[in-house]
């Protein structure tokens, strides 16, 4: 099993956020990932993604690189596909591109045309195909193109993971993809919808094992369990993000009739109104939603919430690091987690 660390906003600074992926490195981790948000819940300090990941890319030598994720209604396929055929140049072998349907806090309060299902499809094969060097027109609902071409290409090939939260947009991984990277699934929940992968995989006459089988999750660990969880509760709100998956686990949330399931990717807004609703509702999840959905509690829990994960195929954690004490979480991953599940295991 590998692991990575999300360098995620808000960021107390753009030099704290370098110093962190410059450390993370140092401990071990397998990945670093980059969500690009152009704004962020909970508020406080966002830079631009793709900007930070070329400053870290030029000060690491190890590590791979990639967003966790990004989007086509913000950026066109061929600024995404020529600016991390750049990145590959100076970053050999260490790229990843994570791309996602979208959120709405980062397009609506800007006008920003979104078709999240067909941009997402369509500029994976956009992308894919400037990558490749063809000169090339494309004619999609949401993207035309008459005889377009880029004037550099990947240096190696850069393997695209989807922030897959869906039924179609999982068999889009499968069918397109190199990995699946979703957030917010309990061991439960990770089983089931990873069929959907498969089933888009072997529409197109692929094996499961062709696709890095990856999660983004929350992990907060402490020596006391008690502590551990007191922290992770604070951040119950992304919860709120899977109130689908939440039900496929087996659990309920208190939320009121017509309150929208996808409330966090599709509606949530940095405006008073939105936010007093995501306060709220926040507050309806327990902590057994949380224990099941993070990876929270001392070592000994972690490593066995870990080992539930493992056997439910997640090959590759992306760790957001919520911890009282952040440097003992990335400690801890660094002295016992990553050797306990090194890939000999």
């Amino acid at each position: 099993m590998k692991f990575g660390n999300l360098i995620s906003p808000p960021v107390f600074s753009v030099d704290r956020a370098l110093k962190i992926a410059l450390q993370s490195e140092e401990l071990g981790f397998h990945s670093l990932v980059f969500p690009d948000h152009t704004l962020m819940v909970p508020p406080g300090l966002t830079p631009n993604a793709l900007a930070l990941m070329t400053l870290i890319a030029a000060k690491t030598q190890r590590v791979m690189l990639g967003t966790g994720v990004t989007d086509f209604a913000r950026y066109h396929p061929s600024i995404l596909a020529q600016y991390f055929a750049t990145l590959s140049h100076f970053a050999p072998s260490r790229v990843f591109l994570g791309v996602g349907a979208g959120e709405a806090m980062n397009i609506k309060p800007f006008g920003i045309s979104w078709k999240k299902f067909t941009m997402l499809k369509e500029g994976i094969e956009i992308t894919k195909r400037l990558w490749k060097g063809e000169t090339f027109s494309y004619s999609g609902e949401a993207f035309k193109l008459k005889d377009a071409f880029l004037q550099i290409t990947p240096l190696h090939p850069i393997p695209i993971y989807i922030g897959a939260n869906g039924k179609k947009t999982r068999e889009l991984a499968g069918m397109l993809c190199d990995g699946w990277m979703p957030i917010l699934e309990s061991p439960k929940t990770y089983k089931e919808n990873l069929k959907d992968v498969e089933r888009g995989a072997e529409k197109v006459g692929r094996s499961l094992e062709e696709i890095d089988t990856a999660l983004q999750i929350y992990s907060a660990i402490d020596q006391k369990s008690d502590e551990a969880i007191k922290r992770a509760k604070q951040y119950a709100g992304v919860v709120i993000s899977a109130i689908e998956k939440v039900e496929q686990a087996g659990y309920s949330l208190e939320i009121p009739k017509g309150f929208p399931k996808k409330f966090y990717f599709e509606n949530l807004l940095l405006t008073d109104e939105s936010l007093t609703k995501f306060v709220e509702y926040s507050s309806k999840v327990d902590e057994e939603i949380i224990s099941d959905f993070f990876i929270v509690g001392n070592v000994e829990e972690a490593i066995s919430k870990i080992e539930e994960f493992r056997r439910a195929s997640v090959r590759h954690l992306m760790i957001i690091n919520v911890g009282p004490d952040p440097k003992f979480v990335n400690k801890v991953y660094s002295e016992k987690i990553i050797p306990a599940f090194a890939e000999n295991r």
